[in-house]
């Protein structure tokens, strides 16, 4: 993801992603590994989390750290360290949008195989993958 976008998502949550940290407790020092398309997903994500992590946290249930988001297999993944069921919960239902949303822009996509697994858009599929040919590209 694009660094404009990594740090609006830092910012609003300083204490969540550690980018400074040191690679042997979290690795969110290497950023959001994956493509901007995704940015709106992680960011209702951490909206929704907000209640969820306050009250975890109140409770004595640590402080909540996001240890990495990236790509896999065409789908979105995020490592949280200090997590109840209902931030896991939350957390499944972002995984599972990221699987029909195109990673590259964010328009409606499907999950592509052609040496490749990502989730696209038609425009994207067919540059198989390349940021051109799509108008709707998030912008920074």
């Amino acid at each position: 993801m694009h660094k404009a976008l990594e740090q609006k998502l830092v910012e609003r949550w300083p204490t969540w992603f550690n980018t400074g940290g040191d690679v042997r407790h979290t690795l969110m020092s290497f950023g959001f590994q994956h493509d901007d398309g995704w940015f709106g997903i992680v960011w209702r994500l951490c909206e929704h989390l907000e209640p969820l992590v306050a009250e975890m946290e109140q409770a004595g249930g640590g402080e909540f750290e996001v240890l990495q988001v990236k790509e896999k297999f065409g789908g979105l993944r995020i490592h949280v360290k200090h997590a109840n069921d209902a931030i896991r919960q939350r957390i499944e239902v972002a995984i599972q949008e990221s699987f029909h949303t195109c990673e590259i822009c964010g328009q409606p996509g499907k999950l592509r195989e052609n040496g490749w697994i990502k989730t696209l858009c038609d425009a994207h599929a067919s540059a198989r993958g390349e940021h051109q040919g799509c108008p709707e590209s998030v912008q920074e």
